[in-house]
């Protein structure tokens, strides 16, 4: 039986290993921290991903733990619409909607379908050593682990990336990410509905993960690593930031714990080369990072998963597996990575006019167009 080592036990990892052994391969998720910790607080999980966790019996249990949504509603920052996207023509076409949920438990129901013997927390990358018969993984508690392939599924600042493909570079978007879970109830006509707003150097996005807890994230343009605002109660200088924008944004913010809120700068990873050198391959993250403006990370991630299992179960070496997986992905995930950027550079104009023109722009767009692009990010090609 075909062994596989996953260094990151992120969503991407996780969903690995089931796709691996759901294919008979087995898989082997090792996490540098004691615990499963996701990284964030709520995740979208779009109908592209939905579908790929059908296929692995985990729709269901991920629609269980989140919070099925309707629509998609983009507003500016003065409140007015500029555009609306029903969800529920989707969920008929492709049998699922968007599902928005705390990270957390999205790692749960990943995990969840593991056997505890395939989860290894605590264990740190250190080093990688190939060789024509597999690959041998070392960790900073000494141990050691041996397999026939090595998957990195550890992130943007993975260590697999930086020791086989030490060029590779990463791009500040000359944004910051704010996130936070919010104790409160959303009126009767968003409980199903994820708002973003657009402003210019702030905007905000928000929707249910679950009764009386509302997920938002709020990018505003900065210098990277710039200091945290001044003063203990960072949920009460928020709402402050975005007192003008429409309710309930202001409520959302104050009801958040600032002792939960994080921050994060937003990077994507120009584009490697290969995904891939001998029995070592990139995933997710990894591979391919993007800017989180269409809500694709973790879903891409889930795809790749599925994807490079499915290739690794029917290729006849690894390195042919690797080069179907890559060909099959590459193509949807530069669109992707692309098509983010060029988003969150729209959402940040900055000036009166050219809002102004943005905003026409987006109030004016054929619905047709906007459907034709959703079919781009949910449509499977395999």
């Amino acid at each position: 039986m075909t062994t596989a080592l996953i260094i990151g036990g992120g969503i991407g990892g996780l969903t690995a290993a089931v796709a691996l052994r759901r294919r008979g391969i087995d898989a082997h998720v090792y996490e540098a921290a004691p615990a499963l910790r996701p990284v964030g607080k709520g995740i979208w999980v779009p109908t592209n991903a939905m579908q790929v966790l059908d296929r692995l019996g985990l729709a269901a249990a991920v629609r269980r733990a989140g919070w099925p949504l309707d629509r998609i509603q983009l507003r500016a920052a003065d409140g007015r619409l500029l555009s609306d996207f029903d969800l529920r023509p989707v969920a008929l076409k492709y049998g699922h909607t968007t599902v928005s949920i705390h990270r957390a438990e999205l790692v749960r129901v990943l995990a969840d379908a593991l056997p505890p013997d395939a989860l290894h927390l605590g264990r740190r990358c250190t080093a990688v050593e190939p060789d024509e018969g597999g690959v041998t993984v070392h960790f900073a508690d000494g141990a050691a682990a041996r397999g026939d392939v090595l998957v990195a599924a550890d992130g943007i600042h993975t260590a697999v990336r930086e020791q086989f493909f030490p060029r590779a570079a990463l791009r500040y978007s000359g944004i910051t990410c704010y996130r936070g879970v919010a104790d409160l109830d959303l009126p009767a006509e968003l409980a199903r509905t994820c708002w973003e707003v657009w402003g210019g150097a702030a905007r905000i996005g928000f929707s249910a993960v679950g009764p009386g807890q509302v997920y938002w994230f709020a990018p505003v343009t900065a210098p990277a690593n710039s200091p945290l605002p001044a003063g203990a109660d960072l949920a009460a200088e928020l709402a402050g930031r975005y007192a003008t924008f429409p309710d309930p944004i202001p409520a959302i913010l104050r009801r958040t714990p600032s002792s939960d809120i994080i921050r994060t700068d937003l990077y994507d990873l120009t584009a490697l080369r290969r995904w891939w050198q001998g029995r070592v391959v990139l995933l997710g993250d990894a591979a391919h990072a993007m800017t989180p403006n269409l809500g694709q990370g973790g879903a891409q991630a889930i795809e790749d998963a599925y994807v490079l299992a499915d290739r690794l179960a029917a290729a006849p070496t690894p390195e042919q597996a690797f080069r179907e997986y890559e060909r099959l992905r590459r193509p949807k995930v530069r669109w992707v990575v692309n098509t983010a950027w060029r988003l969150g550079r729209l959402a940040h104009v900055r000036g009166r006019w050219p809002q102004a023109l943005r905003n026409a722009a987006m109030r004016w767009t054929p619905g047709w167009v906007s459907a034709r692009q959703f079919d781009q990010l949910y449509a499977l090609n395999y």
